[in-house]
């Protein structure tokens, strides 16, 4: 399994659009599911971002589906990373 985070920002024409904006995006966060991944925790954030998500997918392939799949609802755009672990990473280096 490979560890990635999303980055996702509400769509500013889907805050105009959707009245039921909050069940449109359990909708969109749904997608996770529906491709076997198991997202490890979401965060609503103050930040540059309007939510962060921590998942694991089998493989970069399916986490490029899972982003590809919620962006083209038109309610989230993403933004995803590969990560690893620090302890890793310091053994890579």
């Amino acid at each position: 399994m490979a560890t990635f985070i999303m980055a996702m920002n509400i769509n500013s024409d889907a805050k105009k659009a959707h009245p039921d904006l909050s069940h449109q995006i359990n909708v969109s966060l749904e997608i996770f599911s529906k491709n076997n991944v198991k997202v490890d925790n979401i965060f609503a954030t103050l930040g540059r971002y309007d939510y962060i998500a921590l998942f694991d997918a089998g493989d970069q392939t399916i986490a490029f589906r899972v982003a590809s799949e919620i962006n083209s609802l038109g309610i989230l755009e993403t933004e995803t990373w590969p990560v690893i672990s620090y302890d890793d990473f310091s053994r890579l280096i």
